[in-house]
């Protein structure tokens, strides 16, 4: 095959939210087109810009951002905002001549995609939940074309379903490298829990997990090994209290090899979020599922998490429901069994697609021929 300089192809650009739930399937299949040889911008906010590991070797930019939310002052604010970060983009995309954009939803999305349609460029949207977010849906108007990551995905009705490719939510490298057979799980073996979540989950869960965990059996907590995210002051304590107990626990702010853990854990414990999901299906682990509560566009977790607890992938505790009592019941009787949580793997990595940023970049290179 003769090589194709990058120079020849069309640039594509990216548009995320600042969270790495938009920003990690758009860092994915921006790697995934820059390998096929296009170059490749993405537009964020400053809050994307901060992850820089998934921002290194991407060109990216980071346009001013401000959400809707709010009173009329702050509308009016936001609008302002917009309009900026609108004519910034446009001014972008004519230097790099982008010849087509692909939006994964937050509202710093919204300027790039009005940006691209003002300048009559094809607009993909990708949507990384089982229902269609806030920012999606102000766009879809505008899209020729939406990317899913579930069969059947809410909010699309009146789009044209000739129109709406379930591509799967593209995923990191490093969990593409974490994919592998399920733990070893038999009554000498080791019990691997991981605990995990973003800003937001810290304070539940390192309030809930940890007396749940001492309530369990000894049996299990002598063979239970703990890796903890929590990013509150009681860190060390916590770890103390769970090792004085007999657990093997390691908890930290941050855990910067996720893959590995990931790979290694027999259950995990976390927020429902879309790209938390499909880390989860690739690798193919049980979970329990706690859902931000339900509240404007937040109600998106409690829909994914109903969405897999019903596909047997693990289990939906909304957080009022979250208490030690509870959790330590559903642990105890998941580790006990030697049949639950390996079949929740296999009904998890069933859901899986690790081919979704090769499916989501076919999608675009597809659009983008039709546009030419």
């Amino acid at each position: 095959m003769s090589y194709v300089s990058p120079a020849s192809l069309p640039t594509i650009a990216c548009a995320a939210g600042g969270t790495g739930g938009h920003l990690f399937p758009a860092e994915a299949l921006a790697r995934e087109l820059q390998r096929r040889g296009h170059p490749v911008v993405i537009y964020t906010e400053r809050r994307g810009a901060a992850y820089t590991q998934a921002l290194a070797g991407l060109d990216h930019v980071v346009l001013p951002a401000r959400s809707l939310e709010g009173g009329l002052s702050g509308k009016l604010a936001a609008g302002l905002t917009i309009l900026r970060a609108t004519a910034q983009a446009r001014a972008d995309m004519r230097r790099r001549d982008v010849r087509l954009l692909v939006g994964f939803g937050g509202y710093p999305s919204f300027a790039p995609a009005l940006a691209a349609r003002s300048r009559a460029l094809p607009l993909l949207l990708h949507e990384q939940g089982a229902r269609l977010s806030m920012a999606n849906r102000k766009l879809l108007r505008f899209a020729d074309g939406v990317a899913t990551s579930f069969p059947e995905t809410a909010g699309l009705d009146a789009f044209d379903a000739a129109r709406i490719v379930d591509t799967g939510n593209p995923v990191r490298q490093a969990i593409l490298d974490a994919r592998g057979d399920y733990p070893l799980l038999d009554a000498a073996a080791p019990l691997r829990l991981l605990v995990v979540g973003g800003s937001q989950s810290a304070r539940v869960f390192g309030e809930v997990v940890p007396p749940a965990l001492l309530q369990l059996p000894e049996s299990i907590r002598q063979r239970l090994q703990v890796s903890l995210q929590y990013k509150g002051d009681a860190t060390d304590q916590i770890e103390r209290t769970l090792r004085a107990a007999g657990i093997d626990a390691t908890v930290r702010p941050f855990f910067d090899d996720m893959g590995a853990r990931l790979r290694d854990a027999h259950l995990v414990i976390t927020r429902a979020g879309a790209t938390t999901a499909a880390d989860l299906l690739t690798v193919g682990r049980p979970a329990v599922l706690v859902p931000i509560p339900a509240g404007g566009s937040r109600d998106e977790q409690r829909r994914n998490a109903e969405t897999l607890a019903a596909a047997g992938v693990g289990w939906c505790v909304p957080e009022p429901e979250l208490t030690p009592e509870h959790l330590s019941t559903l642990l105890a009787d998941a580790f006990a069994s030697p049949t639950v949580l390996p079949d929740a793997a296999r009904a998890s990595a069933a859901l899986g697609r690790p081919q979704a940023a090769s499916t989501l970049a076919d999608l675009v290179q597809s659009t983008l021929a039709r546009h030419t």
